[in-house]
């Protein structure tokens, strides 16, 4: 009986095993392609960002702001910074449409963004916005693989005083973490392929929004750059073969 369980157990861990083993290595390594603003006024944690994502295994290609640049297609994952201006959306409507109806995963962390890319509403102060400090966090989903194995409950993910942007996104998204006391806030959010997001929308690939501003990144704790790593491969490992929009 003992020899018959034990090789149940070794058939089922051989048979899940490969499964895991793929969904490990679909988060890892692949090309990202990182919009950015080079030299922006007060500065940024981008260069920081960049050597942290290739240390992570991904090969990253910049480009400055969102008109023309390479054809995200070509990419696994397209990573929007803070230093990205928004009115460059709302003045150029083929740059909106072309990053928000894109078939390629996207992670963000410039909350003005979120209404131009229907990840949440439109009003700013209620929809989203941006937090004095957001040294504190909620972690609400704890199971998901974006919560890095942190468990549920109160933490802190940056320096004391450093701010941190909030968006309040449509019921399809998978809410990770929140501003303490506040729920509708939320710091770490993300929708899976297919999800309905703001506006009716559905998500044409996994879309992230993680509420750093321009120099956060420098000032994580530990637990920030867990959740923010943990962000970026579950994005990543959404990625599908993508069709250049014409």
């Amino acid at each position: 009986m003992r020899k018959a369980f034990a090789a149940a157990l070794l058939a089922l861990a051989m048979g899940t095993a490969p499964a895991v083993a793929a969904d490990a290595a679909a988060a890892r390594g692949g090309r990202i392609l990182f919009l950015m603003r080079a030299d922006p006024p007060g500065g940024s944690a981008d260069p920081a960002v960049k050597a942290q994502l290739e240390a992570m295994g991904y090969t990253v290609t910049t480009s400055e702001g969102l008109g023309g640049g390479p054809d995200p297609c070509g990419f696994d994952l397209v990573v929007m910074s803070s230093t990205i201006r928004s009115n460059q959306f709302t003045a150029n409507r083929p740059a909106i449409t072309r990053w928000r109806d894109m078939g390629v995963p996207l992670v963000t962390w410039e909350n003005d963004l979120l209404d131009d890319l229907w990840m949440t509403g439109l009003r700013r102060d209620t929809d989203f916005g941006e937090l004095e400090t957001g040294h504190y966090f909620w972690l609400v989903r704890a199971p998901h693989p974006m919560a890095a194995g942190i468990p549920a409950g109160l933490g802190t993910w940056t320096e004391a005083r450093t701010p941190a942007g909030w968006g309040r996104p449509g019921l399809g998204a998978d809410i990770i973490m929140t501003w303490p006391g506040e729920p509708d806030k939320a710091t770490l959010f993300g929708y899976e392929a297919g999800a309905t997001m703001d506006h009716d929308h559905l998500a044409p690939a996994r879309r992230v929004f993680i509420g750093m501003e321009n120099n956060s990144f420098t000032r994580m704790t530990d637990t920030g750059r867990a959740l923010f790593d943990a962000a970026i491969h579950w994005a990543r490992a959404g990625a599908k073969t993508c069709t250049a929009r014409k």
